[in-house]
């Protein structure tokens, strides 16, 4: 699923899943990746101490205005993360602006804040310091908000990945049930319940499936590694037996079930009417075993199945 960002939360999520063996590999990397996005230095102004100082009392008018009546929904505390490397808090109010914040297992990573402005059905962002939203590394935060509402409970979703939490609710991992997630949902709602499915806007309402699509590879095509020597991924062209006529739409996301890898998971890139053309990503981490290459038969789900 493309930044760092997801793919620590994918690492943290699957490393619970797989058992010892994927989960001592998932702290590897996320032990690697916090090393190599140590501390910012205190020259930079974001982190020095009159931001801090900003942000603070700029966190503490929020609090007193988020206890005032009238708000809009999608005021208040929101939280996402892995509770390890990525835990990133975002607090904000229409008047009072917001304060976010990135923690992880070496303190502090980012800081920033400002206001907010409201328009188009959508949660701007107007921040104070340089923001990079594509998270490379242990920094950066979505300009751009959707809130979606599911039952009782309040995401936040970047306006640009909505198809991502659609694939999120397909795999099983939303509505989650504790805190750790990869959206920004509003503090406690983890404990509300979501029957139905949430009120995505018309455009990606139909990425949620009733049922999972479950496919299989009919052929494999090229292959290139990405990364360096601490961490890695492994990208394989393959086609898949399902297609339009199936539900599969590009964007979707697909994990391995059965037969050959611990770990990996597809996304489409085109589709036909029956069948579609997907790119498959593995994990690779440095003194571990390879996973095996992707072959015919290999057997993919919508759904985590393992």
């Amino acid at each position: 699923m493309s930044p760092s960002t997801v793919k620590t939360g994918i690492l943290c999520r699957v490393g619970a899943a797989l058992g010892a063996l994927c989960f001592l590999a998932w702290l590897l990397a996320c032990r690697t990746l916090a090393q190599s996005a140590a501390p910012k230095p205190t020259a930079d102004p974001k982190f020095s101490k009159e931001s801090i100082a900003n942000s603070d009392s700029q966190r503490e008018r929020i609090k007193q205005e988020l206890a005032g009546h009238n708000l809009p929904e999608w005021a208040g505390n929101y939280y996402y993360g892995d509770g390890e490397g990525v835990n990133v808090d975002l607090r904000l109010a229409p008047k009072s602006g917001f304060v976010a914040t990135w923690n992880g297992c070496l303190g502090l990573y980012d800081l920033n804040f400002g206001n907010v402005a409201w328009a188009d059905g959508k949660v701007g962002l107007r921040f104070t310091y340089p923001n990079n939203p594509l998270h490379r590394g242990f920094e950066g935060f979505p300009e751009e908000l959707i809130p979606v509402r599911w039952a009782g409970r309040h995401y936040l979703i970047p306006a640009d990945q909505m198809i991502e939490f659609a694939n999120e609710i397909n795999r099983g991992s939303e509505p989650r049930k504790s805190p750790r997630g990869l959206f920004l949902l509003k503090r406690g709602d983890e404990k509300k319940s979501a029957p139905g499915t949430p009120a995505l806007p018309t455009s990606y309402a139909a990425y949620i499936l009733k049922k999972p699509i479950r496919t299989t590879v009919v052929s494999v095509g090229s292959s290139r590694v990405v990364g360096d020597e601490s961490f890695s991924d492994r990208h394989t062209q393959v086609v898949l037996n399902a297609g339009q006529a199936e539900g599969v739409k590009v964007g979707m996301e697909f994990y391995v079930y059965g037969p050959g890898s611990s770990f990996a998971s597809a996304k489409i890139t085109k589709t036909e009417e029956h069948t579609s053309q997907a790119e498959l990503e593995q994990d690779e981490f440095p003194n571990l075993p390879k996973e095996p290459a992707p072959a015919v038969g290999w057997k993919l789900s919508t759904a985590f199945e393992r």
